[in-house]
């Protein structure tokens, strides 16, 4: 027995004008386990498929009165309800226009006259397979538009809520940076007062014992100081406050600078810096200020943890597309902590960390992001530490 599932038999419709054809099909129909309908001129077939749409197929005779065949299948595609369901036209062997324009109207085949019951239960039972599967997809369909819709609108709503989260991150993010600017200005502004009156002292005081204090003092202050300017430059780069603009710098005028802010601690410590590699032809596009910070902090760095009379070898090496600026001391390098978190911020408890220098390269880090650089830190196989900047050559 055909059936479109376990209940329901397959609906068969029968369309022609001649009793005795309806006959015949209707015998070998019900014998084969289909459920037959039966109508004489296509008006009363239309009448009976709107008022029982869910035939699963429909066997049509081409010419009938009333409403022929061909009529008939245009309207049956024309409607909404029925257009999906198959038709099969009868017709007699030689009208081959007829045949032409039953496919042209939406017919899915055709069976010759007289009939042949084998040949019309094959054609029907692939049409109805064929329509069985074509349903079976449209509800698997369904079922996957229902899916994306449901899965469309839970992305919606998650959206929707990280969108307010990120806005209430925003909020929070702004006040913070309001507040660490504000604290930045709060300290320097008194901190400006505290350096002048210490250089006043210590010009005034001829106590050598109180001079000292007053030049510990003044270390104190100084690294206060620089604590603020550092915390206040992070916080605008990580805020975007900050704007890069970038020009051609030269490498050679930052280690100069550099070397002419840092003048009293490598004379306290009689340390030489020799350059390698053509510093005088090599260059940069950025910010000169931001990438005077660079090599001030990382020379500084190094200057600090290197031996009385040491020497900072500081190299260029260029590539293609990039070029390194490196600085090598000859101190005692990285532990395996300080190498881990370097680049955090605040990480307490490892060498390199004190006195700003974990801020200084956290910033660093910062800078070379802003100008699509990398800073790199590793310790050197003989001894001492070496940071790297690498810079992108615009070609």
């Amino acid at each position: 027995m055909f059936t479109n599932d376990k209940n329901t038999k397959i609906k068969i419709l029968a369309v022609d004008d001649n009793p005795k054809n309806i006959q015949v099909i209707g015998s070998f129909l019900r014998d084969a386990g289909y459920s037959v309908g039966f109508a004489y001129d296509g008006q009363q077939a239309l009448n009976i498929l709107n008022e029982t749409p869910d035939f699963d197929l429909i066997l049509l005779d081409i010419n009938m009165p009333v409403m022929n065949g061909l009529d008939t299948c245009k309207a049956i595609r024309a409607s909404e309800t029925l257009k999906e369901i198959p038709v099969i036209f009868l017709t007699a062997l030689n009208d081959t226009n007829d045949i032409l324009t039953g496919f042209d109207v939406g017919g899915q085949d055709y069976v010759c006259k007289p009939f042949n019951s084998k040949e019309i239960l094959s054609r029907i039972n692939t049409h109805v397979e064929l329509k069985r599967s074509k349903d079976q997809l449209k509800k698997v369909n369904q079922w996957l538009e229902d899916k994306v819709e449901e899965r469309t609108h839970e992305l919606r709503k998650s959206n929707l809520e990280l969108e307010k989260a990120y806005q209430e991150l925003q909020v929070l993010d702004k006040s913070k940076s309001d507040f660490l600017t504000l604290i930045t200005h709060q300290i320097n502004t008194p901190l400006n007062g505290i350096l002048g009156f210490i250089g006043i002292l210590k010009d005034e005081l001829k106590d050598s014992h109180l001079n000292e204090m007053c030049s510990y003092l003044e270390i104190s202050a100084k690294r206060l100081e620089s604590f603020a300017k550092v915390g206040l430059k992070i916080t605008e780069l990580r805020t975007k406050k900050l704007t890069v603009e970038k020009r051609e710098v030269h490498l050679d005028n930052l280690i100069e600078m550099s070397k002419i802010s840092l003048a009293e601690k490598i004379k306290e410590k009689n340390i030489s810096i020799q350059i390698e590699g053509d510093m005088l032809e090599s260059t940069c596009d950025g910010d000169e200020g931001l990438l005077k910070f660079c090599v001030e902090s990382i020379l500084e760095n190094a200057i600090k943890f290197s031996p009385k009379e040491g020497t900072i070898f500081v190299t260029i090496n260029s590539e293609e597309d990039r070029r390194h600026f490196s600085f090598i001391d000859q101190g005692n390098g990285f532990n395996t902590k300080a190498l881990d978190s370097l680049f955090k911020l605040f990480v307490p408890g490892s060498d390199y960390s004190d006195e700003n220098i974990g801020l200084d390269l956290a910033l660093v880090k910062l800078i070379m992001d802003a100008h699509k650089g990398v800073v790199t830190v590793t310790n050197h196989e003989k001894n001492g530490a070496v940071v790297t900047l690498t810079f992108p050559i615009q070609n």
